[in-house]
């Protein structure tokens, strides 16, 4: 965890009144301008939702745990800088075909479609399937959360 983190963890639970140290520090993405491009969504109210591949949780030599409802996480910025908390509200575990227009909309990104989701999020998959050789397909399992703004800097 980097100081950023730390003080922005600190500054919430003291305001908020949070009574532990529970949370994760993670960034949006692949890359540090898709990392700040997407927080951008989150702090402007667009970006309520986030997905990723179940088997990659399972794959991750990191050990990450699936999301939890009532959970924090402070999002870090193309910088590894932390800029905002989230608290995870509802976490759906669906086939990618199964993602819904509601899905799309509440990824908030480009036109907020499924059209969309589907455009971006299906070659974002397949690039980090290609580290396992894994190959895509419509029926493996998204992990999708929806999550509130409950905090940025």
């Amino acid at each position: 965890m980097n100081q950023s983190v730390k003080d922005l963890w600190g500054q919430f639970k003291k305001e908020c009144l949070i009574p532990h140290d529970n949370y994760e520090a993670w960034s949006f993405g692949n890359s540090p301008e898709m990392a700040d491009e997407l927080l951008m969504h989150v702090l402007k109210g667009e970006k309520t939702g986030t997905s990723s591949l179940h088997i990659l949780y399972e794959l991750s030599s990191e050990e990450e745990k699936l999301p939890e409802v009532g959970s924090y996480s402070v999002l870090l910025d193309g910088k590894a800088q932390a800029q905002a908390i989230i608290c995870t509200k509802v976490v759906d575990i669906l086939s990618y075909s199964q993602i819904s227009e509601v899905h799309g909309y509440l990824e908030g990104e480009g036109d907020r479609t499924l059209a969309y989701w589907r455009s971006v999020h299906r070659p974002f998959f397949e690039q980090e399937l290609k580290e396992y050789q894994l190959t895509f397909t419509e029926d493996l399992l998204v992990v999708y959360e929806l999550f509130e703004l409950v905090f940025q800097k």
